[in-house]
């Protein structure tokens, strides 16, 4: 597959803030030390981050670009991110089935960054789906 796993530099950045509101990601807190990007033949391919909250770390704000999507560059996205974490993660999400396959579980008590981020995702983040929350033990 031939894909490289970098933090973006400040151009690159700007793509990825552009797509996550293509995308209807999370857009709070951007900081583009957080990101993790992938890239095939210098072409931004994905990108996630790991934000870090007073109460816990957040996996969040991933995506594939369309065309390059079911290829598994979002679970070498997540698997990098796992590997950077100094902690154990939690995310929230619509797609738990993608996640349970990398090694998080879907959990009912989380941190208070988590709740505020399950209502945030549901006044601001509106979608026919649930969202869950899931914990990944580092």
């Amino acid at each position: 597959m031939n894909l490289h796993l970098r933090i973006p530099d400040d151009k690159e950045f700007l793509q990825i803030v552009e797509y996550i509101h293509e995308f209807d990601l999370d857009s709070r807190a951007l900081q583009k030390e957080q990101f993790t990007a992938a890239y095939r033949d210098n072409e931004l391919v994905g990108f996630g981050r790991l934000r870090k909250h007073e109460d816990c770390l957040e996996l969040c704000s991933l995506g594939v670009v369309a065309q390059h999507r079911r290829k598994g560059i979002g679970k070498a996205i997540v698997k990098e991110l796992i590997r950077k974490a100094d902690r154990s993660i939690y995310l929230v999400c619509i797609i738990p089935e993608f996640f349970m396959q990398l090694g998080f579980g879907i959990v009912n008590e989380f941190p208070t960054s988590i709740h505020k981020k399950i209502n945030y995702c549901k006044e601001e983040l509106i979608v026919p789906e649930s969202y869950v929350a899931m914990f990944y033990e580092k």
